[in-house]
């Protein structure tokens, strides 16, 4: 990644960066159709009301297809580069969406804020933050899929999530934002901050529209931090704790 220092400022800066061609043809392929034979063989945790299917077990079903897209060299610069060996998986999730979707705003790390404020009162405590990578597996160019940022949503704290969060209310201050649109195509990763609200989307129904998402921190976090998917086990979880990578120390 000849322009590391050129995305990690960008990803500071604007809360994501858009990687082209992250995965090879080949590598797309084969993921993409293992994904829908998991839809195939039932091993989808849920449906929900906007339109997402998710699967939390592919990891550890199919380890050889899809363990490559942890800390994948199209990304592993980047995370290396921000978190070092304190690099942890958290959480590996697919997603298909069958038929229409719009995806609620959210943040895929809630407590971010708050965690924050809570840090900086203690003497030892470290402040977490994580990141997210996202892999997408079919083409969403405009007038078939999207995926939305709120403009710096990264920078400063939203209204309406504390004490208790205000759904209609924070989606409704999320509408009410600039965003930032990208267009994704087969084969691309996505890196951004996981406390930046942001919205992915299908504008045609029909479109095939499937991705991966990897959820990485930067220190174990404690039971019940308010986040949007749970942690996998800790062990083998690092995934530079032996080796950096490659151009890397």
């Amino acid at each position: 990644m000849k322009d590391l220092d050129h995305k990690l400022d960008q990803l500071e800066r604007d809360g994501f960066v858009l990687l082209k061609g992250a995965l090879s043809p080949e590598e797309t392929e084969q993921v993409r159709s293992r994904i829908f034979h998991a839809k195939e063989q039932g091993w989808e945790e849920g449906l929900n009301a906007v339109g997402n299917m998710w699967f939390d077990t592919l990891l550890d079903r199919e380890p050889d297809v899809f363990a490559p897209l942890v800390g994948h060299p199209s990304v592993a610069p980047l995370l290396y580069a921000m978190m070092g060996k304190q690099c942890q998986l958290r959480s590996f999730r697919a997603h298909i969406n069958p038929g229409a979707y719009t995806q609620e705003w959210h943040m895929d790390f809630y407590g971010y804020w708050n965690e924050k404020r809570e840090t900086e009162k203690r003497r030892l405590a470290v402040q977490p933050s994580s990141v997210n990578t996202t892999f997408y597996f079919q083409d969403n160019v405009p007038g078939q899929g999207n995926l939305r940022f709120v403009k710096n949503g990264h920078l400063s704290e939203p209204p309406h999530l504390y004490p208790r969060i205000d759904h209609v209310a924070f989606e409704e201050w999320c509408y009410a934002q600039e965003h930032v649109v990208l267009h994704p195509m087969a084969g691309d990763a996505v890196v951004f901050l996981s406390h930046i609200p942001h919205q992915g989307a299908k504008e045609d129904d029909d479109m095939e529209r499937c991705n991966v998402v990897c959820h990485y921190q930067t220190c174990p976090m404690y039971e019940g931090v308010w986040y949007v998917s749970s942690p996998r086990p800790f062990k083998g979880s690092f995934p530079f704790h032996e080796t950096a990578p490659a151009g890397m120390n």
